[in-house]
């Protein structure tokens, strides 16, 4: 009897040593991973929904993601490390790790993009906000990320943009974590953080380079050790791609210094930036952060908390001990992106970093009575946000400015945007068109070229970026030059493209603009020549 019982108070010993326990983590942290969650889900959701051509920049860069994939699975890693177009490998080996996981196609890229970069955006969005004001405001600052409308649409495309913002906000965090480069583990970590940072895209120094110095500074004498290291990571990781290839590097560079200058250098489009003593040029970003990044609630949210930061200094009183070094991030990056590059609402989006910290920090530090109502306004904003970005709803609802400046106000001069189902090149699914299945279907039928006109692919419903993917992905090759009509052989189709009339035979495929797509193969300046289409019955029908 003894003996049965001492072995039944071991096993209940070891019953409690196995007993699986959810981590101790505060309710905002948990609050954060929800939203992780979410935000995940959702744009699984979104990409499960549209049929749209990926359209310009976005279709680019998920085609360089496949010719990675390409070059990869053909054992060669030198052309994956250094593909084409001017930018660092780190985004498109991701996108072609999620081609080799779920398969050739537009979602697979995408999603292992989300799975690693937003994850990260919100740690370091959680982790600085917390470190500056505490558990609360690194949750406000995620769903202050997470909610801003940029963010949402550029991650339902393969854009390099929102991974720089999530690497930037990593970096913020890392070097924060130094306490100043005194601890010499965190500062290689930091140094590590900032190297793939500059993996991903190479205006991402613009957005750390102040909070490096802001921290170098007071850090003093004493920080020489961890600088040092962080430094010798950065060096070690980063710089081969950039000596490798620093034609490419010198290129974007001249543009850089050449767009906002009064007279562009060859290449560079007049009007890419305004001059850059202008004040049109100081407050470019402003509007851009306001009309396209936050909108007006947001942007009010985040305008507080830098005044806020702002009066802190003044009377001597920081609002935080690493207040200075977050400030100096922020304003130094505003600085040289203004003062520099050609400008595109996209690339301030590691702005967002900042802006997320300063407007989680001041809601954080609120009496406890205004706190929650203030908390569920973001909330609800970004709530909000998801469904004008994500699902399209809503419609758009602006106020109106009694006074503007001459040429600065992006995208309409006599407007604020308070909501808007509009993103940036992407907002709600597109439910209309079929064009992928066109391409594969034209691919089954034994077709092994495709090509189209070049003055009818200028638009977004039917751009020669999108078209060119969507043939990569269905293994279609096009011509590399223009062919006489009577040559073109039968295994290749020509794509028509054009409006929709009554006087015309209806398309193979109707895209969300009302215009159409029609195929013919071969020959198709042939006397009875008839348009095709994979995806219907009859197949072939007169034009």
């Amino acid at each position: 009897m003894a003996i049965d019982v001492g072995l039944r108070r071991r096993a209940a010993r070891t019953q409690r040593h196995v007993r699986v326990r959810w981590p101790r983590w505060s309710a905002s942290a948990w609050g954060s991973i929800t939203t992780v969650v979410l935000f995940l889900t959702i744009t699984c959701w979104w990409l499960t929904q549209d049929r749209g051509l990926p359209i310009f920049d976005a279709a680019n860069h998920l085609t360089v993601a496949l010719y990675v994939h390409d070059v990869l699975k053909a054992g060669d890693l030198h052309h994956a490390l250094f593909p084409q177009g001017p930018y660092p490998p780190l985004v498109t080996l991701i996108g072609a790790l999620g081609a080799f996981i779920g398969g050739y196609d537009v979602a697979p890229p995408i999603i292992a993009q989300n799975l690693l970069f937003v994850p990260l955006l919100a740690l370091g969005c959680y982790h600085t906000g917390r470190l500056a004001f505490g558990h609360v405001a690194g949750f406000l600052a995620v769903v202050f990320a997470l909610g801003s409308p940029l963010i949402i649409v550029q991650f339902h495309v393969f854009m390099i943009d929102a991974p720089e913002t999530a690497m930037v906000a990593v970096s913020v965090w890392a070097i924060l974590a130094s306490e100043r480069f005194s601890r010499v583990g965190v500062s290689a970590l930091a140094g590590l953080a900032v190297a793939l940072g500059l993996m991903t895209k190479e205006p991402y120094a613009f957005f750390v380079v102040g909070i490096v110095g802001a921290t170098t500074i007071r850090g003093g004498r004493g920080c020489w050790r961890g600088l040092a290291t962080f430094t010798a990571v950065v060096l070690v990781v980063a710089l081969p791609w950039y000596i490798y290839d620093f034609s490419k590097v010198s290129v974007l560079r001249g543009e850089a210094f050449a767009a906002s200058s009064a007279t562009p250098g060859p290449g560079v489009p007049a009007g890419s930036a305004p001059p850059r003593t202008s004040i049109a040029n100081l407050e470019w970003y402003f509007w851009s952060i306001l009309n396209v990044e936050l909108y007006l609630p947001l942007f009010l949210v985040a305008a507080v908390g830098w005044v806020w930061t702002l009066v802190g200094f003044v009377r001597r009183r920081p609002v935080s001990g690493v207040a200075f070094e977050l400030a100096a991030g922020a304003f130094v990056s505003w600085l040289i992106l203004t003062e520099t590059y050609v400008h595109d609402a996209r690339y301030g989006m590691p702005l967002l970093v900042y802006l997320a910290v300063f407007a989680g920090g001041w809601i954080a530090r609120l009496p406890r009575a205004w706190l929650r109502p203030a908390a569920a306004v973001v909330i609800l904003v970004a709530i909000l946000n998801t469904i004008g970005a994500s699902f399209g709803a809503g419609g758009q609802l602006t106020a109106p400015l009694p006074k503007v400046s001459s040429s600065s106000v992006l995208r309409n001069p006599a407007v604020i945007t308070v909501y808007s189902d509009a993103g940036f090149l992407v907002a709600g699914p597109q439910r209309g068109g079929q064009m992928l299945a066109l391409m594969k279907g034209l691919r089954r039928h034994g077709v092994i070229k495709v090509g189209w006109f070049l003055s009818q692919s200028q638009g977004p419903e039917f751009s020669t970026a999108g078209v060119t993917l969507f043939a990569q992905i269905a293994h279609l090759t096009f011509p590399t030059k223009s062919l006489n009509p009577a040559q073109i052989p039968k295994n290749q189709a020509t794509l028509f493209h054009s409006l929709i009339t009554s006087t015309v035979a209806p398309p193979c495929v109707t895209l969300s603009d009302g215009s159409g797509i029609w195929v013919r193969l071969g020959d198709i300046s042939a006397k009875h020549v008839q348009d095709f289409c994979p995806l219907r019955e009859p197949q072939f029908y007169d034009p």
